[in-house]
């Protein structure tokens, strides 16, 4: 979303650059007539930044989300949490020896 709104802003900004040869500004949009080019590139500049915007609001919150779902899954991993305990080949090495050494 902030790719395709960083391409109609910038696409929105050419277009009136080129047919306009100034960036038509609010308060003197209104004192002159607009021919329909003008108006598609200022059309195309607002929608372009209301993407973008929205990009990056769904960005922060998605990567929000991801931490969060990344917290949880390393919570439910941890070895303490676990009701089985873990052992390594050391120590059932170690029990086999101690087993050998008994007998």
């Amino acid at each position: 979303m902030m790719v395709m709104g960083v391409n109609i802003l910038v696409g929105g900004l050419v277009v009136t650059v080129i047919t306009v040869g100034q960036v038509p500004l609010f308060p003197f949009m209104f004192s002159q007539p607009m021919n329909s080019s003008a108006v598609v590139g200022l059309v195309l500049t607002l929608v372009g930044f209301c993407l973008l915007c929205a990009g990056f609001l769904l960005v922060v919150h998605y990567d929000r989300e991801r931490s969060w779902y990344l917290g949880e899954i390393e919570k439910s991993t941890k070895i303490k949490n676990r009701k089985i305990t873990v052992r390594t080949a050391h120590d059932i090495l170690g029990e086999l020896v101690e087993n050998r050494k008994k007998d």
